[in-house]
Protein backbone atom coordinates (compact mmCIF):
# COMPACT_ATOMS: atom_id res chain seq x y z
CA UNK A 1 0.00 0.00 0.00
CA UNK A 2 3.11 2.32 0.03
CA UNK A 3 2.30 3.76 -3.27
CA UNK A 4 -1.83 4.77 -2.50
CA UNK A 5 -0.95 6.29 1.17
CA UNK A 6 1.89 8.15 -0.63
CA UNK A 7 0.21 9.31 -3.72
CA UNK A 8 -2.76 9.85 -1.14
CA UNK A 9 -0.82 11.82 1.63
CA UNK A 10 0.69 13.97 -1.21
CA UNK A 11 -3.27 15.01 -2.31
CA UNK A 12 -3.94 15.97 1.27
CA UNK A 13 -1.04 18.33 1.71
CA UNK A 14 2.31 16.89 2.25
CA UNK A 15 5.01 18.21 1.06
CA UNK A 16 7.88 15.55 0.92
CA UNK A 17 7.78 11.58 0.11
CA UNK A 18 9.81 9.08 1.67
CA UNK A 19 10.71 6.36 -1.62
CA UNK A 20 13.56 3.78 -1.86
CA UNK A 21 14.65 2.37 -5.43
CA UNK A 22 12.21 -0.71 -6.02
CA UNK A 23 10.80 -0.39 -2.74
CA UNK A 24 13.68 -1.42 -1.10
CA UNK A 25 14.66 -1.47 2.68
CA UNK A 26 14.78 -2.63 6.13
CA UNK A 27 11.37 -4.01 6.31
CA UNK A 28 7.73 -3.90 3.81
CA UNK A 29 5.92 -1.32 3.38
CA UNK A 30 8.66 1.04 1.28
CA UNK A 31 6.95 2.83 -1.10
CA UNK A 32 9.26 2.24 -5.18
CA UNK A 33 10.07 5.39 -6.29
CA UNK A 34 10.08 4.33 -9.53
CA UNK A 35 6.20 3.50 -9.28
CA UNK A 36 5.29 6.66 -7.55
CA UNK A 37 7.17 8.89 -9.95
CA UNK A 38 5.25 7.39 -12.88
CA UNK A 39 1.63 7.52 -11.23
CA UNK A 40 2.74 10.83 -10.73
CA UNK A 41 3.13 11.76 -13.72
CA UNK A 42 0.53 9.69 -15.78
CA UNK A 43 -2.07 9.79 -13.74
CA UNK A 44 -2.16 13.41 -11.80
CA UNK A 45 0.30 14.92 -14.48
CA UNK A 46 2.70 15.89 -11.24
CA UNK A 47 6.34 16.14 -12.80
CA UNK A 48 8.55 15.56 -9.85
CA UNK A 49 11.82 16.16 -12.39
CA UNK A 50 12.85 12.87 -12.35
CA UNK A 51 14.26 12.03 -15.90
CA UNK A 52 12.26 8.82 -16.11
CA UNK A 53 14.02 7.38 -19.03
CA UNK A 54 16.63 6.28 -16.53
CA UNK A 55 14.17 4.29 -14.24
CA UNK A 56 14.88 0.93 -15.47
CA UNK A 57 18.75 1.68 -15.77
CA UNK A 58 18.60 2.80 -12.02
CA UNK A 59 16.67 -0.32 -10.71
CA UNK A 60 19.28 -2.78 -12.88
CA UNK A 61 21.85 -0.70 -10.62
CA UNK A 62 20.35 -1.18 -7.32
CA UNK A 63 19.73 -4.96 -7.86
CA UNK A 64 23.12 -5.47 -9.35
CA UNK A 65 24.78 -3.79 -6.36
CA UNK A 66 22.41 -5.02 -4.00
CA UNK A 67 22.03 -8.53 -4.70
CA UNK A 68 17.68 -7.85 -4.37
CA UNK A 69 16.19 -9.08 -7.36
CA UNK A 70 12.45 -8.24 -8.69
CA UNK A 71 9.95 -10.28 -10.33
CA UNK A 72 10.35 -9.64 -14.07
CA UNK A 73 7.12 -8.13 -14.19
CA UNK A 74 7.29 -5.61 -11.63
CA UNK A 75 5.82 -2.47 -12.84
CA UNK A 76 7.34 -0.11 -14.76
CA UNK A 77 11.17 -1.63 -14.36
CA UNK A 78 10.83 -5.18 -14.26
CA UNK A 79 13.02 -7.16 -17.35
CA UNK A 80 10.01 -9.22 -18.52
CA UNK A 81 7.57 -6.36 -18.64
CA UNK A 82 7.23 -5.69 -22.55
CA UNK A 83 7.61 -9.14 -23.38
CA UNK A 84 5.00 -10.48 -24.96
CA UNK A 85 4.41 -14.20 -25.09
CA UNK A 86 0.32 -15.05 -24.82
CA UNK A 87 -0.44 -15.65 -28.42
CA UNK A 88 -3.99 -13.47 -27.56
CA UNK A 89 -1.73 -10.60 -26.77
CA UNK A 90 0.80 -10.85 -29.53
CA UNK A 91 -2.03 -10.90 -32.19
CA UNK A 92 -2.71 -7.32 -30.41
CA UNK A 93 0.50 -6.10 -30.69
CA UNK A 94 0.45 -7.11 -34.12
CA UNK A 95 -2.66 -5.44 -35.06
CA UNK A 96 -1.86 -2.14 -32.86
CA UNK A 97 1.73 -1.68 -33.88
CA UNK A 98 4.32 -0.06 -32.13
CA UNK A 99 2.65 3.03 -32.95
CA UNK A 100 -0.35 2.27 -30.92
CA UNK A 101 1.28 0.28 -28.16
CA UNK A 102 -0.51 2.10 -25.51
CA UNK A 103 -3.76 0.42 -26.24
CA UNK A 104 -1.92 -2.69 -24.72
CA UNK A 105 0.91 -0.90 -22.46
CA UNK A 106 -0.55 1.58 -19.59
CA UNK A 107 3.50 3.46 -20.44
CA UNK A 108 5.89 3.62 -23.80
CA UNK A 109 8.50 1.42 -22.61
CA UNK A 110 11.08 4.06 -24.08
CA UNK A 111 9.79 6.17 -21.26
CA UNK A 112 11.05 4.60 -18.51
CA UNK A 113 14.37 3.30 -20.08
CA UNK A 114 12.95 -0.48 -21.23
CA UNK A 115 13.96 -2.12 -24.42
CA UNK A 116 11.17 -1.67 -27.42
CA UNK A 117 8.34 -4.40 -26.64
CA UNK A 118 8.83 -7.90 -28.14
CA UNK A 119 6.85 -11.12 -29.43
CA UNK A 120 9.05 -13.93 -26.91
CA UNK A 121 8.30 -17.78 -27.64
CA UNK A 122 7.14 -19.84 -24.97
CA UNK A 123 4.47 -22.14 -23.91
CA UNK A 124 1.91 -19.43 -24.35
CA UNK A 125 2.52 -18.40 -27.70
CA UNK A 126 -0.19 -18.24 -29.93
CA UNK A 127 -0.21 -18.69 -34.23
CA UNK A 128 0.43 -14.91 -35.07
CA UNK A 129 3.70 -15.39 -32.71
CA UNK A 130 4.20 -18.77 -34.14
CA UNK A 131 3.61 -16.62 -38.15
CA UNK A 132 5.84 -13.63 -37.47
CA UNK A 133 9.03 -16.01 -36.00
CA UNK A 134 8.68 -18.33 -38.93
CA UNK A 135 8.33 -15.12 -41.09
CA UNK A 136 11.42 -13.73 -39.46
CA UNK A 137 13.47 -16.69 -40.12
CA UNK A 138 12.73 -16.57 -43.80
CA UNK A 139 10.23 -19.57 -43.40
CA UNK A 140 6.69 -19.96 -45.55
CA UNK A 141 4.53 -22.49 -44.42
CA UNK A 142 0.50 -23.60 -44.59
CA UNK A 143 -1.56 -22.72 -41.66
CA UNK A 144 -1.31 -26.60 -41.20
CA UNK A 145 2.37 -26.93 -40.72
CA UNK A 146 2.55 -23.45 -38.52
CA UNK A 147 0.16 -25.30 -35.74
CA UNK A 148 2.31 -28.00 -35.95
CA UNK A 149 5.56 -25.63 -35.03
CA UNK A 150 3.32 -24.31 -32.21
CA UNK A 151 2.41 -27.38 -30.21
CA UNK A 152 6.05 -28.51 -30.98
CA UNK A 153 7.09 -24.89 -29.45
CA UNK A 154 4.75 -25.63 -26.41
CA UNK A 155 6.63 -28.88 -25.63
CA UNK A 156 9.86 -27.33 -26.10
CA UNK A 157 8.97 -24.65 -23.27
CA UNK A 158 7.38 -26.88 -21.32
CA UNK A 159 10.09 -29.30 -20.99
CA UNK A 160 12.88 -27.13 -20.94
CA UNK A 161 10.65 -24.80 -18.41
CA UNK A 162 11.81 -21.72 -20.15
CA UNK A 163 11.36 -19.27 -23.13
CA UNK A 164 12.61 -20.36 -26.66
CA UNK A 165 15.77 -18.48 -27.65
CA UNK A 166 15.62 -17.42 -31.75
CA UNK A 167 17.92 -20.31 -32.39
CA UNK A 168 15.79 -22.67 -30.50
CA UNK A 169 13.03 -22.02 -32.47
CA UNK A 170 14.43 -22.02 -35.88
CA UNK A 171 15.61 -25.57 -34.94
CA UNK A 172 12.64 -26.99 -33.57
CA UNK A 173 10.56 -25.10 -36.44
CA UNK A 174 13.19 -27.28 -38.79
CA UNK A 175 12.79 -30.35 -37.22
CA UNK A 176 8.84 -30.28 -36.61
CA UNK A 177 8.63 -29.19 -40.37
CA UNK A 178 11.06 -32.16 -41.73
CA UNK A 179 9.37 -34.65 -39.97
CA UNK A 180 5.83 -32.99 -41.24
CA UNK A 181 7.41 -33.42 -44.93
CA UNK A 182 8.40 -36.72 -44.15
CA UNK A 183 5.25 -37.98 -43.12
CA UNK A 184 3.44 -36.49 -46.14
CA UNK A 185 5.53 -38.51 -48.83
Amino acid sequence: MGVANTIMALSLGVEVMHTTVLGIGERSGNAPMEEIVMALKTMYGVDVGIDTTKLTPLANLVQRLTGVLVPTNKAIVGSGLYQIESGIIASWFKNCGEKNATELFPIRWSAVGQPPAEVVMGKGSGIDSINMWLNDVGMQVSEADAMKVLQAVKLHSLTNKKMLSHAEFRDVARATLGRAQQAAE
